[in-house]
């Protein structure tokens, strides 16, 4: 059935509910009678929902935080990079803290708002991880999490439709790169989610692809098959037909919405999970929630398990307001302990990106998102996408995924100091169980040169101090750093849930730096588009110069992981292989927040295929006698 009311899920029972974002009022409490077998939220969340509900004997019920939103065009049409930011009714917009080694900057953390999640406001770009870096999950103990099942689980969740290489929009094209995706050689699936090429590429974006081959970049053998590694005209989750964007409520809720058996409730906020104890451990009951804002609270009641999906910034706080986190932590908020876990809001990592922005010289032919800060221009450019056609239809498409030696001569002189003060912490019984192990990894990425840093180009302004000037065009060079060595906390600071976790990243608490090379702006025949460095500007050409300007210029991706982290629990676990919390009978966490090592893409297509793993897990497990 549709979208449903509170009145249609009081007093009704149901096998499965999948729940929302936390928040909490405790005047009264209200409780709804729904006997249910799971619970969940987020963007991995609709995907749970949907496979669960290919049963047709048990009924699904979702708790999802957000609005709808459904039809909205800051949603669907593509090019709009950043316009829902900090729009209260599609995002969040949280903030860290203030960062001890940033001089004090609170950095924005952008998370979606709508049935759907962050998938609804993302920049859209579809990239894949290196095989080592899921392997890697495996070898912190993980069983099964390995790149073979990640390749079949991430062909359940998307499928690619090819360009037509002969058709006029793929002018400009590298042709030798878009053959690298024939369907034929690299099929990449056949799940809800769609993904392809933007119809339209800038200009100046083929120019800059050109650049990196001048420079002597390879092109990626197999950018989503395991080996990024180069530079690639990457994948856009876009619907090739209807040029919209696709995202998990598009893909996995829209096509299954009348099907009887699944009842979904936006605007229903997760309080805490309620427990019982059973047989020497803790099991799930049911999940407190209230909904529209009012400060009744429910109860929806499970006869299986409870599944976390509130995304690696809130499924934290579920946990730790349930009792189940550091004692330390559930001691300061006044939440009694029901199963210790130190490694609940630890381990947390996260991707951070810097822009470096020229000028667009005048008279050049191409375009940039610059264009559509003007009105007349915007209004032209929208007919135009009614056409399919125009600024609209272009995404961001050029990566360069390669090793820190590729990205910067001081890569040996970096891994000799990383890897001496790790030395000196471990000695001085500085880390957590089972980080040294991971550390021990990430020394090995870079001493073996495995891809690591990012670039992508943006064909526009993105980046800092320097505000754009009226009329002016800009392109941009980003530069990520993905294998960060810092490890944040996300604890609750107050047991009432309307009070957000405090988010502490930790930014460059180690020193591996942001390498954004400007070498690629002045390769031809990208250097014949650009005139003046804008950000950082000429006058940041020293080291010293460079680092005083990077924690002003750098911002998060938005990529946070590792909250919640997939561990053996004598490493500061918190779930185990099959996603099942410690010290729990029925409460799984699926989300970024169960990577225990980040990895080199951008998040979503390994948030989606995390879930459909996480979905035959679920289906084996209720299966089993």
């Amino acid at each position: 059935m549709p979208l449903v009311s509170l009145d249609q899920v009081k007093d009704k029972s149901f096998d499965y509910v999948i729940a929302g974002v936390l928040l909490y009022s405790a005047d009264t409490q209200q409780h709804a009678h729904l006997s249910q077998e799971e619970a969940l939220v987020s963007t991995a969340g609709l995907v749970i929902a949907s496979r669960l509900s290919e049963d047709p004997s048990v009924t699904v019920l979702v708790l999802d935080a957000g609005s709808p939103n459904a039809g909205e065009p800051l949603i669907l049409r593509p090019g709009q990079f950043g316009l829902q930011f900090f729009n209260p009714k599609f995002d969040w917009a949280f903030k860290t803290v203030p960062q001890k080694h940033a001089d004090g900057i609170q950095y924005n953390w952008h998370r979606g708002k709508s049935l759907g999640g962050t998938s609804a406001i993302n920049f859209s770009a579809w990239t894949v991880p290196p095989k080592g870096d899921i392997d890697d999950w495996e070898r912190l103990g993980n069983k099964g999490w390995n790149w073979s099942n990640y390749e079949k689980y991430l062909s359940r969740a998307v499928t690619y439709t090819p360009l037509d290489l002969t058709a006029p929009d793929t002018i400009g094209r590298d042709k030798e790169s878009l053959k690298i995706w024939d369907i034929n050689k690299h099929p990449l699936g056949t799940g809800p989610l769609n993904v392809a090429h933007p119809r339209k590429i800038f200009d100046i974006d083929a120019k800059a692809y050109e650049a990196f081959l001048n420079m002597g970049i390879p092109r990626s053998p197999a950018p989503c098959h395991g080996d990024p590694t180069g530079v690639y005209i990457s994948l856009n989750n876009v619907d090739p037909k209807l040029h919209t964007r696709t995202y998990s409520s598009s893909a996995y809720f829209d096509p299954i919405s009348t099907r009887s058996n699944l009842s979904v409730l936006t605007s229903a906020y997760v309080h805490r999970i309620v427990t019982e104890s059973g047989d020497g451990e803790l099991r799930a009951t049911g999940v407190e929630f209230s909904y529209g804002g009012a400060p009744t609270a429910h109860v929806a009641y499970t006869n299986r398990e409870i599944i976390v999906s509130a995304g690696a910034l809130k499924s934290p706080q579920i946990l730790e307001l349930s009792g189940i986190g550091r004692p330390d932590v559930l001691s300061k908020i006044g939440v009694p302990v029901k199963v210790a876990l130190d490694g609940v809001g630890e381990n947390v990592q996260e991707h951070q990106w810097l822009g470096v922005t020229y000028e667009v010289k005048e008279g050049v032919s191409t375009e940039t998102y610059d264009l559509l800060r003007d009105e007349k221009e915007a209004a032209k450019h929208l007919e135009l996408y009614n056409k399919a056609e125009g600024i609209y239809m272009a995404g961001i498409t050029n990566f360069v995924f390669m090793s820190l030696h590729d990205f910067t001569s001081k890569a040996d002189a970096i891994y000799e100091a990383e890897k001496a003060k790790i030395a000196e912490d471990i000695k001085n019984n500085k880390y957590p169980p089972g980080l040294a192990e991971q550390y021990e990894i990430q020394l090995e990425r870079i001493r073996d040169r495995r891809t690591g840093p990012e670039i992508a180009t943006v064909p526009g302004f993105l980046s800092t101090p320097k505000p754009p000037s009226p009329g002016k065009q800009y392109f941009t060079i980003v530069g990520a750093l993905n294998h960060n060595f810092s490890r944040g906390t996300i604890h609750a600071t107050s047991d009432d849930p309307l009070a957000n976790p405090e988010m502490d990243p930790h930014y460059f608490e180690h020193d591996i730096g942001i390498h954004c090379p400007r070498q690629v702006m002045k390769t031809e025949p990208l250097s014949e588009f650009l005139v003046d460095e804008v950000n950082p500007g000429p006058e940041f050409s020293t080291d010293e110069q460079l680092a005083n300007w990077v924690p002003q210029g750098c911002a998060s991706t938005w990529h946070t992981a590792g909250s919640l982290s997939m561990l053996p629990r004598e490493k500061n676990g918190v779930v185990d292989a099959k996603l099942k919390v410690y010290g729990t009978q029925n409460i799984r966490v699926v989300d970024l927040s169960i990577v225990p090592l980040h990895f080199s893409a951008h998040s979503q297509a390994t948030v989606y295929t995390i879930a459909e793993q996480a979905a035959q897990i679920i289906k084996d497990s209720a299966t089993r006698p």
